[in-house]
């Protein structure tokens, strides 16, 4: 093999570990999105997803045939299947869920704030809606509660997965529950 054979080969090598290093930083973000199911009965069974996150897509029921309620794409939410600005419905910022693309407080429709949900821009107990906290049973599902409840008969949903808060409210969104 000559000269210019053995550093056309190193070139190539060189380019193909360039590209490989590059999609391997773009494509692992995207790919992460874990899928989130949420449940309606503790005992956790396929019949009884009520809604599911898949690769930023809220879908209803238990597989990819169920209705697309929301699109999740970074700190945005969606109305159905689209990352169009016509279709967006909310925006999630420094721990709040705005209407649109509202920078106004009274565009402030929900605040996460420490495992809870403050309906508004707040973080006064009685407007405390929802607190997520993972199961003592399962580690790797959340309960969602009624307000600052620690019974088990306050239970709204069993979330099982490792959801964004962004995530978070659009499966909540999508159970009526906000």
């Amino acid at each position: 093999m000559g000269k210019t054979a053995q550093i056309k080969t190193v070139s190539r090598m060189i380019k193909r570990a360039i590209l490989l290093a590059v999609l391997s930083c773009v494509l692992p973000p995207s790919l992460s999105k874990a899928q989130t199911f949420v449940y309606t009965d503790q005992n956790m069974m396929w019949s009884q997803i009520a809604c599911h996150v898949d690769g930023g897509v809220v879908r209803e029921g238990p597989d990819w045939r169920g209705e697309i309620t929301y699109t999740v794409s970074r700190d945005k939410i969606f109305h159905g299947y689209s990352s169009s600005t016509f279709d967006l419905a909310y925006t999630y910022r420094g721990g709040k869920l705005y209407i649109g693309d509202s920078y106004f407080t009274d565009a402030i429709s929900y605040t996460f704030y420490d495992g809870q949900i403050f309906v508004g821009d707040s973080t006064f107990p009685l407007d405390l809606a929802y607190t997520l906290r993972r199961s003592n049973i399962r580690p790797d599902v959340f309960c969602i509660y009624k307000e600052s409840s620690i019974s088990p008969f306050d239970i709204v949903a069993f979330m099982q997965g490792e959801p964004t808060e962004t995530e978070i409210f659009a499966l909540l969104l999508t159970l009526a529950l906000l």
